[in-house]
C-alpha cells in the first residue's frame, strides 16, 4: 500500500503536467509567463514587460511554519514564484523583488528572532507569505511598532485581530463556519468538528455557535499532531455526531488523508454528512478519494481552480508550472494573493521604495478585485482585517472539485464579521 504522502506526490506530479498544458494554452507558447497587456481576460505579473529586471533589488520576506505532519511553505513558496514572475517581466518599474523566506517550528523565541532579522538585519521593506500557527500572536505588536502591515495567511484569532496583520484567506474559523453552514444546509442532525489542538481553542467555537443557531448537538475534537490511530480517531468522530450527524475534518493535506482513508476502509461514509475547511479542496485530493464524491462539502475560502474561472486563476496554473513544481490547491492561491497585492502596494508607491512608503501603500489597498476571491480584498485604516468574508461550497466529482453552492456570506455568529460589514460600506473598502 502506498504512503499518503507517495499518493499525494503522485497526484501532485500529475496535477502539475496538466498545469504545464494549461500554461501553454493559457500564456501561448512562445509568450513569458505573465507578459503582455492586462485585461478583462488577461492577468500579467507587474508590468508585463517579458524583460528581466536588473536594477537594485527591492527586499520583502516571510516566515512559513514546518513542523511534523503540517507544511506551510508553500503559501511563502508560491508568493516568490510570484515574484519570480514580477522580475521576469520588469519587476517594479526595473527593480527585481529579493524575497527572503525563513522558516520556524513553532518556537516563539524563534519567530522573534527571524522577524527582528527580516526587519531589522535584513532590511526587508515589507513582510509577506506569514503563515504559522502562532507567528501572529507572537510579532503582532512588533509589527505595529515597527510600521509594518503583513500581508499573509492567517491561521490564529490574533491574525484577524491585528491592524497591522491583514490575511488573504478567510482561515480555519470562518472556513469551519462555512463549512457548518454547508452541513446544516443539507440536514445535519449535530456537528462535530476535529482540529489540530493548536487550533481547535480559536477555530471550533465559531462551529458551535452555528450549531446553537440550528439547535442541533456540537462537539469539539482538539487532535494532536501527527495523528497516529486515524481509524479510532474517525470512529469516535461519527459515534459523537450519530447517525446523520455533520463531522468537519479541519485539517491540511498532510493530516485530513488518513481519517478520509480511515472512514473508507471502515465503512463510515454514509453514516453522517462529510464537511471539511478549504485545505483539501484540490483535484489530488479527490482523484484519490472518489468514495466521498458528493459527500465531501467543502467551506471554500476561494473560487475553485478551474482555469475557466478568470484571468488570475489562469495565470496562478501558468506560474505553478513555470516556477515550482506545485500542484494548484488552496495554498497555492493564497500564496499567488499574497505576492498579487505586496507586487499592487510595490507599484502604488510613488517615489522612492522604503520600508515607510511600501507600508503605507499596503495600508491604503482596497477594492482589489480578482476572480480567486468571492468578493474584491482591501486592507483599510480599520483596527483589524477579516476581508476574506464570502466564501462557496464544493465537493469532490470525478476526480475534480467542483461548485456545489455559489458564493455565500459567511454567518456573522461573530460579532466581528458584523463590524467588518459596517467597515466595508463606511470606507468603501470592496
Amino acid at each position: 500500500m502506498r504512503s499518503t504522502k507517495t499518493m499525494i506526490g503522485g497526484a501532485a506530479a500529475g496535477a502539475c503536467l496538466l498545469a504545464l498544458m494549461l500554461a501553454g494554452w493559457a500564456t501561448g507558447a512562445q509568450a513569458p509567463v505573465g507578459s503582455g497587456k492586462a485585461s478583462a481576460t488577461k492577468s500579467i505579473c507587474g508590468l508585463g514587460t517579458g524583460k528581466k529586471a536588473t536594477g537594485t533589488p527591492i527586499k520583502l520576506g516571510g516566515i512559513d511554519m514546518l513542523i511534523p505532519g503540517v507544511d506551510f511553505t508553500t503559501i511563502g513558496k508560491v508568493a516568490d514564484a510570484y515574484f519570480k514572475c514580477v522580475n521576469d517581466n520588469g519587476g517594479i518599474r526595473g527593480r527585481p523583488i529579493k524575497y527572503i523566506l525563513y522558516q520556524e517550528q513553532l518556537n516563539p523565541a524563534q519567530q522573534r528572532t527571524l522577524a527582528k532579522k527580516l526587519i531589522e538585519s535584513d532590511k526587508v521593506v515589507g513582510v509577506a507569505g506569514n503563515t504559522s500557527f502562532t507567528e501572529c500572536s507572537t510579532n503582532a505588536k512588533y509589527y505595529q511598532q515597527k510600521g509594518y502591515y503583513v500581508i499573509g495567511a492567517g491561521v490564529q484569532a490574533d491574525c484577524y485581530a491585528s491592524p497591522n496583520i491583514i490575511e488573504t484567506n478567510a482561515g480555519p474559523r470562518y472556513s469551519a463556519i462555512a463549512a457548518a453552514q454547508l452541513l446544516v444546509k443539507r440536514g445535519a442532525k449535530s456537528l462535530v468538528i476535529a482540529s489540530p489542538d493548536t487550533v481547535a481553542p480559536y477555530s471550533d467555537p465559531g462551529v458551535e455557535k452555528v450549531a446553537k443557531l440550528a439547535k442541533i448537538p456540537y462537539k469539539s475534537v482538539p487532535t494532536k499532531l501527527p495523528v497516529t490511530d486515524a481509524n479510532t480517531a474517525v470512529l469516535q468522530l461519527v459515534q459523537a455526531a450519530g447517525k446523520g450527524g455533520g463531522v468537519i475534518l479541519n485539517f491540511t493535506p498532510d493530516t485530513a488523508p488518513a481519517y478520509m482513508k480511515a472512514a473508507i476502509d471502515q465503512g463510515l461514509i454514509d453514516n453522517v454528512i462529510w464537511g471539511s475547511t478549504t485545505p483539501i479542496a484540490n483535484t489530488f485530493m479527490a482523484a484519490q478519494f472518489p468514495q466521498f464524491d458528493n459527500k465531501m462539502f467543502i467551506g471554500q475560502e476561494f473560487q475553485n481552480l478551474d482555469p475557466s474561472v478568470g484571468p488570475d486563476t489562469r495565470l496562478m496554473i501558468a506560474i505553478l508550472a513555470r516556477y515550482t513544481k506545485i500542484a494548484p490547491q488552496a495554498f497555492a492561491q493564497m500564496g499567488f494573493l499574497v505576492g498579487k497585492f505586496a507586487t499592487q502596494a510595490l507599484l502604488n508607491v510613488k517615489g522612492p521604495i522604503t520600508a515607510r512608503s511600501y507600508n503605507a501603500a499596503v495600508r491604503g489597498l482596497k477594492n482589489q478585485k480578482t476572480d480567486v476571491l468571492c468578493q474584491p480584498w482591501y486592507v483599510g485604516p480599520i483596527p483589524y482585517h477579516i476581508p476574506n468574508n464570502v466564501n462557496m461550497g464544493v465537493t469532490y466529482n470525478n476526480g475534480k472539485v467542483v461548485q456545489s453552492d455559489k458564493c455565500f456570506k459567511v454567518a456573522p455568529v461573530d460579532k466581528e464579521i458584523a463590524q467588518t460589514r459596517i467597515w466595508e460600506k463606511k470606507y468603501k473598502l470592496n
